[in-house]
């Protein structure tokens, strides 16, 4: 597989939605980048970054800012390629 074209956001996403990822709620993007990296096979960490970058482009997966008092934390992201209605969990909503 090499970079991110469609054969390989397919896999991506058969994949995550056959785990039910979407269950795991807003995880750091070191948990998204170990599971691309097990489903792809690729070594490369660039290439892993841009399947994922094409995640977030196409709003498979989420991103949200955390704070801390005023002041910005951390980044997490959310898997969810589903319409929100279908969810019914409380925290994914922006």
């Amino acid at each position: 597989m090499v970079g991110a074209c469609t054969k390989t956001i397919n896999l991506v996403t058969s994949y995550l939605k056959m785990r039910n990822f979407h269950k795991h709620g807003y995880l750091k993007y070191y948990n998204f980048k170990r599971i691309i990296w097990y489903i792809t096979q690729e070594s490369d960490p660039l290439k892993v970054r841009a399947i994922f970058q094409k995640l977030l482009d196409l709003d498979i997966i989420h991103k949200k800012q955390l704070m801390v008092g005023k002041k910005k934390g951390g980044l997490r992201y959310f898997f969810n390629p589903y319409e929100e209605k279908m969810l019914d969990f409380q925290y994914i909503k922006k």
